[in-house]
């Protein structure tokens, strides 16, 4: 059921008519499969740990909870199942299974994927019920925040290097970096 729901979302704005395609609920399919693969592994076995999150996954985390949030006033919800694919994919190339990025993350899912959420909040010994008894989650600009920035550095027309400049250094910092 939440695969067709996410389908139907997934198809474009909700005033625009879409055509049906099949290929599209695999893919659908596949993202389901692959964010239940973030809490448990092939052979069935709980994967979600109390480790702390590190500065990257809270990053993850919050920019999708931004973003899917944003999306969601302007009914916007193909847009919130791309972020959903987005954050799910970064957090498993990280190996991420920790329970402080995973809870929020299926509750802000929770509209879209009643049931796979209902279930893994379950599993998460949670009282109560993903869609009523749970704090819907709100972004922390916070971890948005870059700490440094990457400056191409080109001469004659092509790039040449990569510089890493800290967020906060001023234009001579910069130009000084790219000229050495």
């Amino acid at each position: 059921t939440d695969c067709f729901r996410m389908y139907e979302m997934f198809l474009g704005p909700l005033q625009d008519s879409k055509p049906w395609d099949t290929k599209g609920i695999v893919g659908v399919s596949k993202f389901l499969r692959k964010f239940w693969s973030l809490f448990y592994n092939q052979d069935g076995t709980w994967l979600g740990t109390s480790a702390e999150p590190t500065k990257d996954e809270l990053k993850i985390l919050h920019t999708a909870i931004k973003k899917v949030n944003l999306d969601i006033e302007n009914f916007s919800f193909n847009t919130c199942i791309a972020h959903f694919m987005v954050a799910t994919n970064e957090l498993k190339k990280s190996n991420c299974t920790k329970i402080a990025i995973l809870k929020p993350l299926l509750v802000l899912m929770a509209p879209f994927a009643p049931f796979i959420t209902e279930q893994l909040w379950q599993d998460m010994n949670q009282t109560g019920s993903v869609h009523r008894d749970a704090s819907y989650p709100v972004h922390n600009e916070s971890y948005l925040i870059e700490a440094s920035i990457q400056y191409p550095v080109c001469i004659n027309g092509k790039k040449r290097a990569v510089a890493h400049v800290d967020a906060n250094a001023s234009k001579e910092v910069i130009e000084s970096l790219a000229l050495s």
